[in-house]
């Protein structure tokens, strides 16, 4: 089988769930997380409006930063990764609400909850103080920031036609992962770079039309290395 690279995008954070999750394919995983996230200066309202927080990533759970009038809160959480960490940082009353944002959609809207509070970053995949009106209240308490440029050995992998799979988890992964490759010269097709998104959703600003991509089955991490290991396959054949 030919031999290539797995990239992972993700932030730091993440490091270990991806390595866990792609670690058994054929493939050498390449480290280039995209972002880092940078806490904003929003505002903070008054636990005593709210009955309930919702996370939808680690990271915003490590950036909240509650006090206790805060941790006493119900705590709806997208993952066990998010949920783990949200009982690490004290919350008491700590509901998964399934993998995705889909999941969660569909138990808020057979939840009883009042008001929630929902810290996020500057860009979200759903805009649920849109959806719920009055019931959730978004704080954008971090923005991604996007790394200055690709590593000098991922480019050169690159020119030298290495074949790459890179899965992809959001809109802004997959816009930053376009404009670093451009910046570093590399535009137009690249049958060499096969991108994987996580749904539909990654690809609709990515800024480049990448000839070699697709989409998993379902929005998890799990169908996502589904889908990296028959790309792999492909490269192969």
């Amino acid at each position: 089988m030919t031999l290539g690279l797995i990239i992972n995008t993700r932030p730091s954070v993440y490091h270990d769930r991806f390595h866990e999750a792609f670690g058994d394919l054929p493939w050498a995983i390449f480290n280039c997380p995209l972002t880092r996230p940078q806490p904003t200066s929003a505002t903070i309202p008054s636990s005593r409006d709210f009955d309930s927080l919702i996370f939808t990533s680690q990271i915003a759970v490590g950036i909240f930063l509650p006090d206790a009038q805060w941790t006493n809160k119900r705590v709806f959480a997208v993952g066990s990764a998010t949920a783990d960490a949200a009982r690490r940082a004290g919350f008491h009353d700590v509901v998964q609400t399934g993998q995705n944002v889909d999941d969660l959609r569909n138990f808020l809207s057979n939840d009883s909850f009042g008001s929630a509070l929902y810290p996020s970053a500057t860009e979200v995949s759903a805009e649920l103080e849109r959806e719920y009106a009055g019931r959730i209240v978004r704080r954008a308490v971090y923005e991604m920031i996007s790394r200055n440029a690709l590593p000098e050995e991922l480019v050169a992998a690159v020119r030298n036609n290495t074949p790459i799979v890179a899965p992809l988890f959001s809109r802004q992964s997959a816009r930053f992962f376009a404009n670093l490759f451009e910046s570093a010269g590399i535009v137009g097709p690249n049958t060499s770079i096969a991108t994987i998104g996580i749904s539909q959703d990654v690809f609709t600003d990515s800024g480049a039309a990448w000839q070699n991509r697709t989409v998993a089955a379902q929005p998890t991490i799990e169908a996502l290395v589904v889908r990296t290991g028959e790309a792999i396959e492909n490269f192969g054949a």
